[in-house]
């Protein structure tokens, strides 16, 4: 009787109490938020509450709580339960509440959940076999990119990927299978070279593969795999730091589930994908100090795009004062503002120019040079800061930062600020509202960087401050997961009711002539791309062609009388139409009448 009342003593006491009605509220308010199916932005939902059956639920909890308590099996739910209850909730909320000081609450929450599960363990779960770590790091990227793959085609699919860009890399893809030449005329309602807006010879590695798969789709799948295949470079980079191999998985668990590296992709293809592998691979290199791996990777990052030579520049730049690798980071740098000179002369020269008005704000009456941003930085930094950290880019900073928690800058390490720089100059200090939104392309190479900085700041952390930051990380990657990685779950539904529309579409697409010159409105034309000679109506660019057909999505776009003015002045005549859905028109000329 005396061990029973011990026990018992032992186990009811007053921290416990408190803790276990924490976590039957908590449980209590997921089961009441699952089964209302309504939102929780207003005082209503209270109301609407079974008060006398919601404190049934929480004593029912409650009690269950407590008999956990008495096995020792269950000992951990105690210290993690509330921990993960607290991301359980955060993860079935927030999809009704995307407000960013939402998630700034649930993560402050979040916070005080883990402190004190750090508090009363001196180790979080540990693995001791390598083969583990690599079967996590497995199933994270499948996970990925069954997540990411899935939503991308079907985006094309579903007719919901616009041709800006999408169809411009599905044409300029078709004649480089057919002539090697980046050429559309999607781009600039004309006969160009891509390069001449922007300069990507990456894009020549994906060519093999669609020479032998010439799909649109091939395009959405082999950008997920190449951002897929910058979790090995984690998992290298984790070995090198000397994490160990329970930290280790928790890395590849958060590169799985990072808003950024799925979407990124949401977009469609764009060459900065490669960014994400490439520059991970640098790192590795740099750390291993593989000279030939250095040049090599350094220059395929460079290849990318020609803003990509900025990473590389600060690179080196850390390579010089953080890594005390003098001449390596020198050449690095160098190298890359060479590169970067001499390819934004030829474009300006050849091509169309840089697009500097993404940095208009830093430019009087919004026209100027690259020049005048950095005039603003030397002689006005008020107004450089102001720009740089305005409001506006304070969600882009807590989705890039919370999944990782912190780690990026949880350093004494001054050198290491440096590698921030890339993120200051493409995504922080533009007004080019997609440079720093979390589901552009322009994400990828500020991604890498962090996971660099987190992996090389965990391994010279404490370990109490180890187990929160990583605990943190990946419970805040969880609980973003609904708003970021499955944003576009609703392709799936979008696929599934609209299958006999799709099939109608699909027929309309393929009785337009592979030779005949096409004018699509967006959501038409990466799906009519396979051919020479293709434009997006409404016309562009002051630029005015007059293809053989015009295919109008019905769907979204309304016909107006400008429209119908232009069909007549030009002698388009309409040769199929089907309601709400799409409109085809046929050049009449004497050989069309024919």
């Amino acid at each position: 009787m005396r061990e029973f009342w011990d026990s018992f003593k032992k186990n009811i006491t007053f921290e416990k109490i408190i803790v276990r009605l924490i976590m039957a509220w908590l449980l209590t308010a997921i089961v009441f938020f699952l089964k209302s199916g309504d939102t929780f932005n207003s005082a209503a939902f209270a109301a609407d509450i079974n008060v006398p059956m919601y404190a049934c639920f929480m004593l029912l909890f409650f009690a269950f709580f407590c008999g956990l308590g008495y096995m020792k099996v269950f000992s951990w739910a105690e210290v993690y339960g509330p921990m993960i209850l607290v991301t359980l909730y955060g993860l079935v909320t927030i999809s009704s509440n995307t407000d960013v000081t939402y998630l700034v609450g649930i993560l402050a929450v979040l916070a005080v959940s883990i402190t004190y599960a750090a508090s009363h363990t001196r180790t979080f779960a540990e693995i001791n076999e390598t083969k583990i770590v690599v079967i996590i790091y497995i199933i994270a990227a499948v996970f990925y990119m069954l997540i990411a793959g899935t939503f991308t085609v079907l985006r094309y699919v579903n007719y919901s990927a616009p041709g800006f860009d999408f169809g411009i890399w599905v044409q300029m893809f078709h004649n480089m299978k057919t002539t090697l030449e980046p050429v559309t005329t999607v781009e600039r309602n004309m006969t160009l070279s891509h390069f001449a807006v922007h300069f990507s010879p990456i894009y020549y590695l994906y060519l093999p593969f669609y020479f032998f798969f010439p799909y649109p789709v091939t395009l959405q799948v082999l950008q997920v795999i190449t951002v897929a295949s910058g979790i090995i470079p984690v998992y290298l980079l984790c070995k090198k730091f000397g994490l160990s191999k329970s930290a280790t998985a928790c890395f590849g668990i958060i590169f799985a589930l990072f808003p950024t590296v799925a979407t990124g992709c949401y977009y469609d293809l764009h060459e900065n994908c490669f960014l994400i592998p490439l520059i991970l691979w640098l790192f590795y290199a740099i750390e291993k100090d593989d000279i030939k791996g250095i040049i090599i990777l350094s220059l395929l990052t460079m290849l990318v795009k020609e803003d990509a030579a900025v990473y590389v520049a600060c690179i080196g730049l850390f390579t010089i004062f953080g890594k005390r690798k003098y001449i390596k980071g020198t050449v690095m740098t160098v190298s890359a503002v060479v590169y970067f000179l001499v390819v934004t002369t030829l474009m300006q020269k050849y091509g169309l120019g840089v697009m500097t008005y993404r940095y208009s704000n830093f430019m009087v009456d919004g026209a100027g040079s690259l020049m005048d941003v950095i005039r603003n930085f030397v002689t006005n930094p008020a107004y450089a800061i102001a720009e740089c950290f305005g409001s506006e880019k304070y969600p882009f900073l807590l989705y890039m930062f919370a999944p990782l928690g912190a780690l990026p800058v949880a350093t004494k390490k001054v050198s290491r600020f440096i590698l921030l720089l890339p993120m200051l100059i493409i995504n922080l200090a533009t007004d080019y509202q997609y440079q720093y939104s979390i589901f552009f392309q322009y994400v990828f190479g500020v991604t890498a960087i962090l996971f660099y900085l987190a992996i090389s700041n965990y391994a010279e952390l404490g370990e109490k401050s180890r187990r929160f930051m990583c605990s943190f990380a990946i419970c805040a990657a969880f609980i973003i997961m609904p708003v970021a990685s499955f944003s576009k779950s609703w392709y799936i539904s979008s696929y599934s009711d609209g299958k006999e529309q799709i099939e109608v579409l699909n027929d309309a697409m393929k009785s337009i002539p592979s030779g005949a010159s096409v004018g699509a409105t967006t959501f038409f034309v990466p799906h009519l791309a396979n051919r020479t000679e293709l434009y997006e109506y409404p016309y562009k660019f002051d630029k005015s062609p007059l293809p053989d057909y015009l295919v109008i999505d019905l769907r979204f776009y309304k016909i107006t009388e400008k429209d119908e003015e232009y069909f007549k002045e030009n002698n388009y005549i309409e040769t199929e139409r089907v309601k709400g859905l799409y409109l085809i028109c046929l050049l009449y000329t004497s050989d069309a009448a024919d």
